[in-house]
């Protein structure tokens, strides 16, 4: 199965590709931007305050968020059904492929650049995370064991 889906999933993008109008692209570049800007703001408003519930501070809640659900398979066989059933014309089609492909890498390369935590930040979190719901891992356990000493 994994085999299947690494061979045949690139050929699936090619073809989704192709469909895509370059004039289209051009002529369109204000509309995917206001459709991008709008797919972001909803994840924020979506995922920002769950990440904060679970103890996250901002700087670790904005990264999760920005990463969290790109919709990158689902947007582009979605779109790519409604071209080939004649729900949506080519240039619709373009607009939203260009919406899903770019909601995967902008926030991606935002959250790389302003928002990665470091490792410590993040054993901080689960530990805290932890402690809130009264788990304890065996890490914890560990390092409760070395600090008594």
């Amino acid at each position: 199965r994994s085999i299947a889906f690494a061979i045949f999933t690139p050929f699936y993008f090619i073809k989704a590709g192709l469909y895509v109008s370059l004039p289209a692209l051009w002529t369109s570049l204000l509309v995917i931007s206001v459709f991008l800007a709008l797919k972001m703001v909803t994840k924020v408003v979506g995922v920002f305050p769950l990440a904060r519930l679970h103890y996250m501070k901002v700087k670790e809640a904005s990264y999760t968020t920005l990463l969290m659900a790109t919709g990158l398979t689902f947007g582009t066989i979605s779109a790519l059904y409604g071209l080939q059933n004649g729900i949506i014309d080519q240039n619709q089609y373009t607009v939203l492929v260009s919406v899903v492909i770019l909601s995967a890498f902008v926030p991606t390369l935002i959250a790389q650049k302003f928002f990665q935590p470091t490792v410590e930040m993040m054993h901080a979190w689960g530990k805290l995370y932890r402690r809130r719901l009264s788990v304890l891992s065996v890490e914890d356990a560990n390092q409760g064991n070395h600090s008594a000493n």
